[in-house]
């Protein structure tokens, strides 16, 4: 087990490793938890129940999330374990010759507000490198997850988002805006 870094917190100590296949399962539960804590919004018509009807163990889905972590070198993902071993939050990301992206960061309900994703970002950022801008895409409306990024240097775009990811049951998108960190921030 590869250790990356160490947190120690009044709840424990925290570890972030490199996500090994079996993580995946607990990763899409932290994913899903999240998204029915913080998604539902009825100003955008996005229902709890579109997103309970996402298929979120899809076995496809599952064992192409599982080869990923193995197979692409130009993504990472990082996972981050209490002391007993269990995942606790992600991170994952993509680099480019040009461009890195956070592709995706979550931390499970009731580990929040613990400095843990601030060690999942900098842990990114630092596999990133200097010399590159990073870009992430954040649902318009999680205003804790777009002053997260702020901290770090991320700024609204005007970009267009075209989000070609997960399909609601309502044929509605989660809408997204784009936040990039210049090189060197």
């Amino acid at each position: 087990m590869a250790m990356n870094s160490l947190k120690n917190t009044q709840e424990g100590i925290f570890r972030i490793e490199d996500a090994r296949p079996e993580d995946v399962g607990a990763m899409i539960d932290i994913k899903k938890a999240r998204w029915l804590e913080i998604y539902p919004n009825e100003k955008h018509g996005i229902t709890a129940e579109d997103l309970s009807a996402i298929d979120w163990h899809n076995p496809a889905d599952l064992a192409r999330r599982r080869k990923e972590l193995t197979e692409n070198k130009n993504k990472h993902t990082w996972v981050l374990k209490n002391d007993k071993g269990d995942v606790v939050g992600f991170c994952k990301v993509t680099k480019s010759d040009v461009l890195g992206e956070i592709n995706a960061m979550y931390t499970a309900p009731g580990f929040e507000g613990k400095g843990l994703g601030k060690k999942l970002m900098e842990k990114s950022l630092e596999w990133l490198g200097p010399d590159s801008d990073v870009k992430l895409k954040v649902v318009v409306y999680n205003t804790h997850a777009i002053d997260f990024y702020k901290k770090f240097g991320f700024q609204k775009t005007e970009n267009k988002v075209d989000y070609g990811g997960t399909q609601l049951q309502s044929g509605k998108e989660i809408p997204r805006i784009e936040m990039r960190r210049q090189h060197g921030s």
